[in-house]
């Protein structure tokens, strides 16, 4: 079966299990806590007691998720599934994710993306804004899963390639 898949049904029934239980934002931080141990401990390939550490303080809503995950022999699937849990819970909650990387600062194009964003119906909008100068020029906007790419280099290589195209036709 499908890893997206498995990871999405799984995140969607932790979702409503503890929606249900009245313990979502609950869930939620030690989903948060639990992404956090699991990066720290691939980073280090090595169990030092981080991860356990961060299990045993989680509540019961999120041992009970990880008891099932475990017991289906869906633990390689876990950091997939914890991603997505929160996908879906700032989608509920209506929050946005957004990254803008422009080629020079540009607060003015951060304040109406973030207003439009609210115009939207995002209540929160968790935004970064970063400055590459190797974009010459534009910017890139990425929001949850989707990227506009309207700089200027991203153009010019895509006219550089037609270019190269339509010559080697020629010769």
């Amino acid at each position: 079966m499908n890893a997206g898949v498995i990871a999405n049904r799984y995140a969607r029934a932790l979702l409503t299990f503890a929606g249900n239980r009245g313990a979502l934002d609950t869930v939620h931080g030690d989903v948060l806590s639990l992404q956090q141990a699991l990066a720290v401990e691939l980073s280090r390939k090595g169990d030092d007691g981080i991860l356990s550490a961060c299990i045993a303080r989680l509540g019961p809503e999120m041992q009970q998720f990880l008891h099932v995950v475990m017991v289906n022999g869906r633990a390689e699937h876990l950091p997939t599934m914890l991603r997505q849990f929160i996908r879906l819970y700032n989608r509920q909650k209506g929050i946005a994710t957004a990254s803008l990387v422009t080629a020079a600062p540009a607060p003015s194009l951060e304040e109406r993306l973030l207003a439009l964003l609210r115009e939207k119906g995002y209540t929160e909008v968790d935004f970064t804004q970063k400055v590459n100068p190797a974009l010459i020029g534009g910017f890139v906007l990425q929001i949850e899963d989707q990227r506009l790419d309207a700089s200027l280099s991203t153009q010019l290589k895509t006219l550089k390639q037609a270019f190269e195209e339509k010559n080697k036709r020629i010769v």
